[in-house]
């Protein structure tokens, strides 16, 4: 085999067979979560009937309650009462009440008086259950649930139906209602079919667009093919490894920004979502799934627009370090509810631009640590300009430890949480480390941590004429 069809197949076979692995795990996984969901949407419904079906037979009971407890009225008046209120009681297209004795004579039926005045112990479904017997029997037990077939008032023909029931001992009755579940079946098969038709375009769209990588591959390669001179093919090597280097500068990067986080988020508000849309179908209580997944949606919102602040937030430009990191810390102040002491004096151009982005992000993450990680109340930010240094300092007072820190930090406890195994303390140490600065994190006096940031001045400094940070040297209070 050739050099050239080894290029080929190394091109093409990858492609082919991350494709096959991908279009299997799709459709595992996509035909568990569907199942899943629809098992979901179905007890759910249930579930919601049935507190339904206690509500009614609920009202059942305290429309006769006085007659029920009333010593002075005579039995049979009081009972013959009640079947009147019974009788007339209806909700819905197919909803009554019906009442049987303990030994099954039926005592009222609005639907179908003929059963009225008989005895139906032995009444069988098309299934061969004893209907009347069984819903006596849940009656006495507390439970009061019982599933059966019956014949449905507003179509005419016998279907699947949900029957609770409770039993009055001192009369000897059973009150009962319920409510027909077919057409939760027609739902759940409608479900189905739209949750495959789905998986079916998803498969389309991967063998699609494998296809044309594929294809793709197949032309890059037949290009180099072409490429028979040994001097454009080595200017493609070094080019192409000039390409690799970006890419894996601009990666790293990018998961530095990412903390993993907007990934999470976004299959966290994908999922509520679909499982909300999903719910509406068969039941009305969907606010509390949407609302968690428009919180998570908000949240991803801000974190993006974090990180296009990444190359140079504006901020900076606008006011200064000293006022935007002020407005940083008022802002989080804000929103989390805890108090907030700022202290920040005018940086100027002590430190380069460059220098004073990586101090402003440093702020970000300590306060999005102390947001995520720590129950603090009350936090202090400080911006120092000293003789040498410009030094940021954030102290909090929160219950939780972070987590031991390694060498600058070795004093603090064991206690774990997740501040010190992911990127965000990676990507502080490594934004002052660029510019020989330090960063420092400690136990703090009120029980919490102490984050300080030293960065060296500029050798060159000199007083600016026209200062971004007007207004500086301030100390404030925000919560």
């Amino acid at each position: 085999m050739n050099i050239k069809i080894k290029l080929l197949v190394a091109a093409v076979l990858p492609a082919i067979v991350i494709a096959a692995a991908s279009l299997w795990l799709i459709q595992n996984q996509t035909q568990t979560l569907a199942n899943t969901q629809i098992e979901d949407v179905k007890t759910n419904t249930l579930n919601a009937r049935k507190a339904e079906l206690q509500k009614m037979t609920q009202l059942a009971l305290n429309s006769i309650q006085s007659l029920h407890e009333d010593e002075a009225l005579p039995k049979t008046i009081a009972q013959n009462r009640a079947k009147r209120i019974l009788q007339d009681m209806a909700y819905g297209e197919d909803g009554y009440f019906f009442v049987y004795d303990e030994t099954g004579n039926n005592l009222v039926h609005p639907r179908l008086p003929n059963l009225v005045g008989k005895n139906w112990w032995d009444l069988q479904d098309p299934n061969g259950d004893f209907v009347i017997r069984n819903l006596i029997a849940a009656s006495k037990s507390g439970k009061g649930f019982h599933n059966y077939v019956w014949n449905k008032p507003s179509t005419g023909a016998l279907a699947p139906k949900i029957g609770h029931a409770v039993f009055l001992k001192k009369w000897g009755w059973m009150i009962g209602t319920g409510l027909y579940v077919d057409d939760l079946d027609a739902e759940i098969t409608a479900m189905k079919t739209a949750l495959q038709a789905s998986i079916d375009r998803t498969k389309s769209i991967l063998i699609t667009l494998t296809l044309a990588g594929i294809l793709l591959a197949v032309l890059f390669t037949w290009f180099i093919k072409l490429s028979e001179q040994r001097f454009a093919d080595e200017r493609l090597r070094q080019l192409t490894h000039r390409v690799v280097e970006v890419q894996e500068d601009e990666r790293m990067r990018v998961s530095k920004e990412l903390h993993d986080g907007i990934s999470q988020l976004l299959v966290s508000a994908r999922y509520g979502l679909d499982q909300a849309m999903n719910r509406s179908k068969t039941n009305t209580d969907v606010k509390e799934p949407l609302m968690k997944s428009m919180g998570t949606i908000d949240t991803t919102i801000n974190e993006v627009r974090r990180i296009s602040m990444a190359l140079r937030p504006s901020v900076l430009d606008d006011i200064g370090l000293a006022e935007a990191i002020r407005s940083l810390a008022s802002d989080f102040g804000n929103q989390r509810s805890i108090n907030v002491k700022i202290d920040t004096k005018k940086v100027g151009t002590r430190i380069s631009k460059k220098a004073q982005t990586a101090l402003y992000r440093v702020a970000q993450e300590g306060l999005t640590n102390i947001a995520k990680h720590s129950n603090a109340k009350n936090v202090s930010v400080h911006l120092l300009n000293n003789k040498d240094t410009v030094q940021l300092t954030i102290i909090d007072d929160g219950t939780l430890q972070h987590k031991t820190l390694g060498s600058s930090g070795s004093d603090l406890p064991i206690e774990i949480t997740s501040f010190g195994a992911g990127m965000g303390l990676r990507n502080m140490r490594e934004r002052m480390d660029a510019f020989d600065g330090t960063l420092e994190i400690e136990t703090a006096p009120a029980g919490g941590l102490k984050v300080k940031a030293v960065l060296p001045i500029l050798k060159d400094w000199t007083e600016p004429e026209n200062d971004n940070e007007k207004s500086t040297g301030r100390t404030t209070d925000a919560a």
